[in-house]
């Protein structure tokens, strides 16, 4: 396989904080692409967001923007600008999260009009909260709100209690990751017809378009269940009690009229064998294990059993029946658990002033290796000709 810099002939400006546009950027940078990142005054916010690396500096700032050169710029003056839009200029794709109003004001008017006029080759991901039309499309957003709006909060809880947001950032990371698939296609388009674009992406569309398998089911007015369509009737999924940690465990649907075997041999085999004769559970398992609708109600019914054995061994047992089980991890778990360490999903840094690891690009390619740049975000001085020529540290 192939160590090789697939994008090592485009330049990208980032000019954008938090998570949504910079981890695109990373993700470029991963593929090659020589990513450079324009920061005004304070800079980005994540520069101050916890947990701080031993050596100082964020270390949510370095997961985002590793691998990528930086200009920063104390002001907003009239040179600065200048060099602001020479750098564009010289781009072939500019990733952002300002409006067009502050776009003009960096001197940029005009850089996310259909075509750039000033650059028509110059392929523009313009980010924002909630797109460019609407009547809170200038409005300022943020994760929780987008989640509200686009409905996730209501897959946690109960309905009567406070909602819940997901803690993980699922609009900033979706966002990103329908930015890179956004630029390439654009790029690709670029080949045909020699002309740049602009392409537009908010968190408010792309948690709705990853929403499709819930607007389907909840597409029948008549019938309202299911996994996908009653998270807030069930209370918050916290996994099946063992001897020492939780699992979550799954046996799947029908086969002929008995249903499939696996379900009946794994409760034979753990002590469980009169629910075989008890009219709530079906012998298939299918509606009362992993988000089965009666999966909570019964739930105490598994783990009079289940708490007499370590997780490690029900989970054991739940694979060797053709069901699908997991132990709920934890970060060091999770670091540390077999299928991740093969997948080597994580890539040692060894840079001049620290060791840690990092995230490898999450594509795996059967002939070529993406080389993960590992180094933090390098600041460039800010003179004429390296800001004016393309390829140049």
């Amino acid at each position: 396989m192939m160590n090789m810099e697939l994008l090592s002939h485009l330049r990208v400006i980032e000019i954008a904080q938090g998570v949504a546009a910079p981890m695109a950027t990373c993700r470029l940078a991963d593929l090659g692409a020589q990513v450079i990142k324009i920061e005004i005054g304070d800079g980005d916010w994540t520069r101050q967001c916890p947990p701080i690396m031993a050596i100082g500096g964020s270390s949510t700032f370095y997961a985002l923007n590793r691998g990528k050169k930086g200009v920063h710029f104390d002001s907003s003056s009239v040179s600065v600008l200048a060099d602001i839009k020479q750098l564009v200029q010289t781009a072939d794709v500019l990733v952002t999260d300002q409006s067009s109003d502050k776009l003009s004001l960096m001197g940029l008017e005009g850089v996310d009009d259909d075509v750039c006029l000033w650059n028509d080759k110059l392929v523009v991901a313009q980010l924002s909260d909630f797109g460019k039309k609407g009547p809170i499309a200038n409005r300022k957003g943020s994760e929780v709100i987008a989640q509200a709006m686009a409905g996730y909060t209501r897959y946690l809880g109960k309905i009567g209690e406070p909602s819940i947001r997901l803690g993980a950032d699922v609009a900033g990371c979706s966002t990103a990751i329908f930015t890179v698939q956004a630029v390439l296609a654009a790029l690709f388009e670029r080949e045909r017809s020699h002309q740049g674009q602009r392409v537009d992406l908010s968190l408010l569309n792309s948690l709705l378009s990853m929403k499709t398998v819930h607007l389907a089911a909840q597409s029948d007015p008549d019938t309202f269940e299911g996994p996908r369509v009653g998270g807030a009737f069930y209370p918050p999924e916290r996994g099946w009690q063992t001897k020492d940690k939780p699992i979550t465990f799954a046996f799947g649907g029908a086969v002929g009229e008995q249903g499939r075997e696996g379900w009946v041999e794994f409760v034979k085999e753990i002590g469980l064998d009169h629910l075989l004769s008890d009219a709530r559970f079906d012998k298939t398992g299918r509606l009362t294990t992993g988000l089965g609708p009666l999966a909570s109600e019964l739930k105490s019914e598994y783990e009079v059993a289940f708490k007499k054995y370590p997780s490690a061994y029900i989970v054991e047992k739940v694979r060797e029946h053709g069901g699908f089980a997991s132990v709920y991890l934890n970060h060091e778990e999770l670091m540390s658990e077999q299928q991740v360490s093969e997948q080597n999903i994580l890539v040692d840094v060894q840079t001049p002033e620290f060791k840690t690891q990092v995230l490898d690009f999450p594509a795996k390619f059967s002939t070529f290796k993406p080389i993960i740049k590992k180094t933090a975000l390098q600041q460039i001085e800010k003179n004429h000709s390296t800001l004016k020529t393309k390829g140049q540290d």
